[in-house]
């Protein structure tokens, strides 16, 4: 039987490692994490980190079952991705400059801005680089990043210049390299774009509309597609997604991207992952339009022809299931309600009764959630205001 290596066990990896499965792989996880909520999905665990590919190679190393390498929803693995794809010698390793556009938020805004895509101002540097001087130039209120974290982690708001110095060390603390982005805050409709590149061009889209958690965390609290896009701004995008591929020589694989529309109609990327993208958003658009992007993305991976054919789009939503405190939990009530309503097609928990968890601070920490279809989207949100008055997260204390 063939093998495919996936870097990390995150929840947004699991269903990766459920597709594989039925599609006759057997899955390597690797993970620093033993309880990560991948690896009793996988049917081997190497407890080793996502960055530390030569002791990935070493341990599998004379294995020839080997024939594709993952990195789902994880931007931090795709370096991994690429020198172990190298090493084994798989089809269409992720190129150099997709990596670093993936890991680093300001190499990716380089790339937009050499492009000639609408920017907005931004200022990335390390403490006592002149960083904070730079930003006090730019239109506040900000966000202060980490160029290379993931999940929202240490992102921190910043609504006036006397309160650079506290943000930027904050966020500073969340990155491996000391490095972060002082960034303008564009306002606008928050938007996820889910691709499928092949041959360098951009094969299948899918965009959501994203609703996000109140400042200062900004995390995705729920998804909705198809996002409403007039049709000369889907157009617009994805050709700015061809040229992005083929700035970065991206060849083959998923892309996920933060967008923006702005009130005046401007695409602004935000930032960029050569990976898919978590939130369960493969199960989304396959519930939405019969396009499966895990089974796209594994064999692109292994070096498979892939043909997509989109059925018409049908209304669908993800809503985040989260502990307002932090605390042990005790139950989730209304499952069995929520379940039962012929408008859900999923529910999923990645904490379970006696598990700690914490409040919504960042996307790893999220209860579950979950996934709604309807015939309209008037239907879809009678459904989900359902849900909302049903499910309830009781927490037994700290």
């Amino acid at each position: 039987m063939t093998s495919l290596v996936v870097l990390g066990a995150a929840d947004g990896a699991v269903p990766t490692y459920q597709r594989a499965a039925k599609l006759g792989y057997r899955t390597i996880c690797v993970d620093i994490q033993p309880g990560a909520p991948g690896v009793p999905f996988a049917d081997e665990y190497l407890h080793i980190s996502t960055r530390a590919p030569e002791q990935v190679a070493a341990a599998l190393a004379g294995r020839t079952d080997i024939v594709g390498v993952l990195a789902p929803a994880s931007d931090i693995a795709l370096p991994s991705q690429r020198w172990l794809a190298r090493h084994w010698d798989l089809p269409d390793p992720i190129s150099e400059q997709a990596v670093l556009a993936s890991a680093d938020k300001s190499v990716f805004r380089e790339v937009c801005e050499r492009l000639g895509f609408p920017v907005y101002g931004a200022v990335a540097g390390t403490v006592g680089s002149g960083l904070r001087e730079a930003a006090l130039g730019l239109r506040f209120p900000t966000l202060v990043k980490p160029v290379d974290s993931t999940g929202s982690r240490g992102v921190v708001p910043c609504g006036e210049p006397g309160g650079l110095t506290a943000a930027i060390r904050a966020a500073i603390e969340h990155s491996p390299s000391g490095r972060v982005v002082v960034e303008e805050h564009v306002t606008g409709e928050h938007l996820t774009v889910e691709a499928v590149v092949s041959s360098g061009r951009v094969l299948f889209h899918a965009v959501s509309a994203r609703t996000l958690t109140a400042p200062p965390y900004f995390i995705t609290a729920e998804q909705l597609l198809p996002a409403d896009l007039p049709p000369e701004v889907d157009r617009r995008l994805v050709t700015m997604l061809d040229k992005l591929c083929a700035e970065l020589g991206y060849v083959s694989g998923p892309l996920n991207l933060d967008v923006v529309l702005a009130p005046d109609g401007q695409l602004y990327f935000v930032e960029m992952g050569a990976r898919t993208g978590g939130n369960g958003l493969a199960e989304l658009i396959e519930t939405m339009c019969g396009v499966d992007t895990l089974s796209a993305t594994i064999a692109l991976a292994v070096g498979d022809r892939v043909v997509l054919a989109p059925r018409p789009p049908r209304p669908v939503m993800l809503r985040v299931i989260a502990a307002d405190r932090p605390g042990t939990l005790a139950a989730v009530h209304g499952i069995r309600q929520v379940t039962a309503l012929p408008e859900v097609v999923d529910l999923r928990l990645f904490a379970q009764p006696g598990d700690h968890v914490r409040p919504y601070t960042q996307a790893a920490h999220k209860v579950g959630y979950v996934v709604l279809s309807a015939a309209t989207a008037s239907r879809l949100r009678a459904a989900a205001a359902v849900v909302d008055r049903t499910l309830r997260v009781e927490l037994a204390g700290p």
